[in-house]
């Protein structure tokens, strides 16, 4: 029963991963214009990053020097990234799980 619940966990967190990451920028992605940008122009700065908040302004925000005038909280999570997050947290529960089957065998050897 223990192992269909940990199933069923990883299939949720599969299946929801996608829905949760393309959710995260929705229209404008939440954008609001503070005043101080700056629209695109022919030799001007110009956010071009596709998934940036403020792409489909089409501008460069001075709040946002560092990312080249993008905002950048809309955009998801690199699969790459994602893969390692997972996979180095199902490699520590395996570990976890080895060592506490390694102590129960033992302590029924010491008994």
């Amino acid at each position: 029963m223990k192992q269909f619940a940990q199933i069923v966990l990883v299939l949720a967190i599969v299946f929801a991963g996608p829905s949760v990451l393309s959710a995260q920028c929705s229209g404008l992605g939440g954008y609001v214009e503070s005043g101080n940008e700056i629209p695109c122009s022919e030799g001007g700065p110009c956010c071009t990053v596709y998934n940036a908040c403020n792409a489909p302004c089409n501008n460069y925000d001075n709040d946002f020097p560092l990312t080249g005038g993008c905002d950048m909280a809309c955009t998801p999570i690199d699969s790459g990234v994602l893969f390692i997050l997972i996979g180095g947290g199902l490699f520590g529960a395996f570990m976890l799980n080895r060592r506490r089957e390694l102590e129960l065998v033992t302590e029924e050897v010491k008994s």
